[in-house]
């Protein structure tokens, strides 16, 4: 174990000499620029703009390559504690329902990430749903309630409606890959006091074909588990965990991939420079995807189309709002049913299509939107309940959410991961001190009745009876004369 430590550490030191390397370039590269040419013209200022953009990019690129280098090189020492829990046979559903529940969770949480926000958001609510199902089934009384209310849905029924989802897209063709990962990772330093019970991990083996791995959680360990997020995110996300905390025990984490070619791809004619308006007064230079789609959709507040890929069950859904109304307006009146009926909008009408060659990514701590649902005695020691899952002296909390996401669009088809891991740890109950109560003073007392709280006898205590009363300047006079 020694030696792979040094090992990742010549790597990390290999990582961080590249990245300072680029950075020198890229400082050079820019301080040249500045000196051969100023120009006050529009166009130049924007096309400088894009250089230093394209700097960045290619800087932080270079930073995820070199993590996605170093995950594969990992060497993964955890054990496999359920190697042995064999799966039981489930059957998926045959005629799978409407998501009604996750479409509603998806607009609030789009709204509760949104507000006063000026940055742009992607989440994938399938992945949160996957992990926080998970965690679901260890959770108990007030916390599972919580948990329902906000997920919209009950273990039993979530468990089932994801397991049939995943075996429905194992039936699937080829042409569009939704891959899904779950796995569970338990601090070996706390087996010998928090037991996992069997039941929460025979579940999640039957219905999340999640199996529980044990590490340490230091610094190697958390290579391992990012490596596993690497390879099941296809390397577009190439870690999850930037530390772990002292006291976390578990991670319950999924992983997601989408790859999806277009059902009708873009030729080269098809993409044209056009202008993308960030805002009133501001605009930016980008590759238009132009092309004719057959599905039209709208409501009194905007417009929009779907582009399907090659398997027509999956689609990229495009929401426009007119010209007189915000985003932040639209998103803000948005609820599940304005959403539905969108959805249900749709006509097989043809609409004239643009869509800008995009990359993003993003990154979220989700704890504080749940708490703002409603989900909030899971992250509180004093109300938590997750004795579905584990027997613990210690309260069991959800410490953070960590949600990442990534996606592409091209004229290919779109490329997209997402990741959801719910760290959760221990809280250490504090001793009480031990408190001190002389009664070398006045006092009250009461006789009490303590079912009832019916006070029998109420004394006040000013001097103990049958016993003398010595002045202190007395008992001086005593001392010096004894002295």
């Amino acid at each position: 174990m020694h030696k792979k430590t040094k090992i990742i550490r010549m790597i990390l030191l290999s990582i961080s000499l590249i990245l300072l390397l680029n950075l020198v370039a890229c400082t050079k590269k820019n301080d040249s620029s500045n000196s051969d040419s100023k120009t006050t013209d529009s166009q130049d200022n924007a096309a400088n703009n894009t250089e230093d953009k394209d700097a960045e990019t290619t800087k932080s690129d270079q930073a995820q390559d070199d993590t996605k280098q170093a995950n594969k090189n990992v060497n993964d020492t955890s054990i496999n504690l359920m190697a042995d829990v064999k799966a039981q046979e489930i059957q998926p559903d045959s005629d799978m329902q409407k998501a009604d529940f996750m479409q509603k969770f998806a607009v609030e949480m789009l709204q509760n990430l949104a507000k006063d926000s000026d940055e742009n958001i992607l989440f994938s609510p399938l992945s949160i749903y996957y992990a926080l199902g998970m965690t679901h089934n260890a959770a108990a009384n007030n916390t599972l309630q919580q948990m329902t209310d906000v997920l919209h849905s009950d273990p039993v029924t979530l468990n089932h409606y994801l397991f049939s989802y995943d075996s429905l897209l194992k039936q699937q063709d080829e042409t569009v890959k939704l891959n899904i990962a779950n796995s569970l990772w338990f601090n070996e330093d706390e087996a010998d006091t928090i037991q996992v019970k069997p039941d929460f991990l025979q579940t999640n083996a039957d219905y999340y074909n999640a199996a529980l791995r044990v590490l340490k959680f230091d610094d190697v360990g958390k290579d391992i588990i990012n490596s596993w997020v690497n390879q099941n995110t296809k390397e577009m996300i190439p870690e999850i965990i930037d530390e772990i905390p002292a006291d976390a025990i578990m991670y319950l984490i999924n992983a997601l991939a989408f790859e999806g070619e277009w059902q009708v791809k873009y030729e080269e004619e098809d993409i044209e420079q056009e202008y993308f308006y960030p805002g009133e007064n501001t605009y930016q230079e980008v590759q238009m995807m132009k092309s004719e789609e057959s599905y039209y959709l709208a409501d009194e507040q905007a417009q929009g189309f779907l582009k399907p890929y090659k398997n027509p069950r999956y689609a990229f859904m495009a929401i426009l709002p007119n010209y007189d109304v915000k985003l932040s307006d639209y998103i803000a009146n948005l609820d599940a049913d304005a959403f539905s009926k969108l959805l249900d909008s749709v006509s097989g009408e043809p609409v004239l299509a643009g869509i800008p060659q995009f990359k993003t990514e993003c990154s979220f701590e989700l704890s504080e939107k749940f708490k703002n649902l409603g989900m909030t005695d899971a992250f509180d020691p004093d109300f938590s309940d997750f004795s579905n899952g584990f027997e613990s002296v210690d309260p069991i909390v959800i410490n953070r959410i960590l949600h990442k996401t990534f996606l592409e669009v091209d004229a290919e088809g779109t490329k997209a991961a997402a990741v959801t891991a719910v760290e959760m740890e221990k809280c250490s109950m504090e001793i009480p001190e031990e408190k001190t109560v002389y009664l070398t003073s006045p006092f009250l007392y009461f006789i009490i009745d303590t079912e009832l709280q019916v006070p029998i006898f109420v004394g006040q205590m000013l001097e103990i009876d049958d016993v003398d009363v010595i002045s202190m300047d007395n008992a001086n006079k005593y001392e010096n004369k004894t002295e």
